[in-house]
Formats: structure tokens, sequence, C-alpha cells
């Protein structure tokens, strides 16, 4: 068995979360599953999540990929959603007996160290394997508590596809530009969208199926702008440490506006893409 030290050594191995720990931050994460909900969803039906299902939600944060998951599986179903940090999943008990959730609980612990059960119909997962410096690995290790034919589902971002827009915006390209920087930096894989077919298959997994989604909209009333602003507001410090930018240089308060104007009505934008891929073990 681990001992705490041998955990706390390990978990320093990961890359860091970039975007820091703050109510502001899991606000910001709520307004991101409204964004990237609907392609979370279409990959969680393409890898056969339906009613009655058991699901492991790995990463669960403030519940947001574990509440979709649940009102999939119905109240025959159950899901399990995991997470670390024991103070963001009070949140999501909250917001799960706000819908009156009851097969959906949630446990903090390390996923590597968590006493899990063998029967699970499906393992899923947002934005989390880029913070895992072996992602394989613990896939591998997963597979155990997954039954013969169950489902493997994850999403992450991939920095070579997006963000993007039309026109171009000078502001953007500075925003990709700092972000890249501040992946490259803190050792996590700016393109782990890309990658999940790798890791999936160095973990023993079949090949997964994979798709593309990114929120695009444009004009006053699409909320990419704010949530642009409002991801590197959450990402700031990390900015500032890692030495990519100064914040006079980001001028954080005024991306939204900045974005909508140099696109005006008629431009579009595209948020950073979401890699799907899901497969089945074998």
């Amino acid at each position: 068995m681990q001992t705490t030290a041998n955990r706390q050594i390990r978990e320093r191995d990961d890359p860091a979360y970039v975007m820091g720990r703050s109510q502001a931050e899991t606000a910001r994460l709520q307004e991101q599953a409204q964004l990237y909900d609907p392609s979370t969803r279409r990959m969680l039906e393409a890898a056969g999540i339906r009613a009655g299902m058991k699901v492991l939600d790995l990463g669960s944060g403030a519940g947001d990929v574990a509440l979709l998951a649940a009102s999939m599986v119905g109240a025959t179903g159950c899901v399990v959603g995991i997470d670390s940090n024991a103070a963001v999943l009070d949140m999501a008990r909250r917001r799960a007996q706000t819908a009156g959730l009851t097969q959906l609980r949630f446990i903090a612990a390390d996923i590597r160290d968590a006493e899990l059960d063998d029967d699970f119909d499906a393992i899923i997962g947002r934005l989390v394997l880029v913070y895992l410096k072996d992602a394989a690995a613990l896939l591998a290790k997963l597979a155990r508590h997954l039954r013969q034919g169950g489902s493997f589902a994850f999403q992450e971002i991939d920095w070579n596809v997006g963000p993007t827009c039309s026109p171009a915006s000078p502001t953007l390209t500075k925003i990709w530009t700092w972000a890249s920087a501040v992946f490259l930096r803190s050792g996590l894989d700016a393109r782990m969208g890309s990658s999940l077919r790798r890791v999936f298959m160095a973990a023993g997994l079949p090949a997964p199926r994979m798709h593309l989604d990114a929120p695009v909209g444009g004009g006053p009333g699409f909320a990419g702008f704010d949530y642009l602003e409002k991801s590197v507001r959450s990402g700031l410090p990390s900015v500032i440490a890692l030495g990519v930018a100064a914040a006079d240089e980001v001028d954080v308060n005024t991306i939204a506006r900045r974005l909508r104007a140099e696109l005006g009505d008629s431009g579009v934008f595209a948020l950073p893409a979401m890699v799907s891929a899901w497969t089945r073990k074998s």
C-alpha cells in the first residue's frame, strides 16, 4: 500500500493544474460545461452509455461530467465520481442533491490508490488525462475495474486545433501563444487530444474511435468570449509564475471586449477543440 509520503511525491511528478483552485475557477468550469456538454453527451452516447449502467467518472471536480452521465444512466444506474480535491467535491455533492440524482456519489481520493468496484460498465473523463504523468499506465490499471466489453471514453483539448477565428484577432493570437507556452513549461501535452489514440493503445486497449468538436459562435451574445476571458484569468497566476507574460501585458479584464471588437458582429470564433475518443475493453 502506498504511504502518504510516497503518494505526495508521486502526485508532484504529475503536471500541475495550471488553472488553479478557487471558487472562480469552479464557476468557470460550470460555464465550460454549458459550452462543451453537447459534445460530451454525443461521445457518451457513441460509447454506449445508457440507462441502468454503472459508470466511473475520473477527475470529477464540481461534478459536471458526472451529472451528465447520471442523467443518462437514470435512476436504475449508478455513477461514481472521483477527485483528489475534497473541497470541490462538496459542491459536486450539493449539485447532485439539488438535481435529485440519488444514483450519483463522489469519492475524495487519488484514483491510483482508490479502492474501486470491478464491475463498471464505463470509465469516463474530460480534461483529466492531460494532468497525469502516465495516462496510459492509469488506464491499463483501471481496465481491471471495467467489465468485459465495457467502455473507456475521454475528452481532451488539443491546442494544435484551435482556438481560431475569422477575421484574424491579434488578441486571440496572443492568448494562444501564452497558453501554448504555459502548457510547454508546465510539462503538459498540448496535443493530448490527438495523443488519445496513442494513450489508449499503450494501455493495451483497442484503437479508439475519435471525433473533434469545438463550440463556435460570434456576436455580442456568444458566451465563448467571456468564457475565454475567465479561462485566462484562472490561468494568469501560472502565466506570470512561468515567465510567459506580465499581468499588464495580458490585460485580462478587457479580453472579451477586445475579442468582440476585433471580430465584429459578423465574425466567427471557435473555442479550443475537444477530441473525443472511445473504445471497448476486449
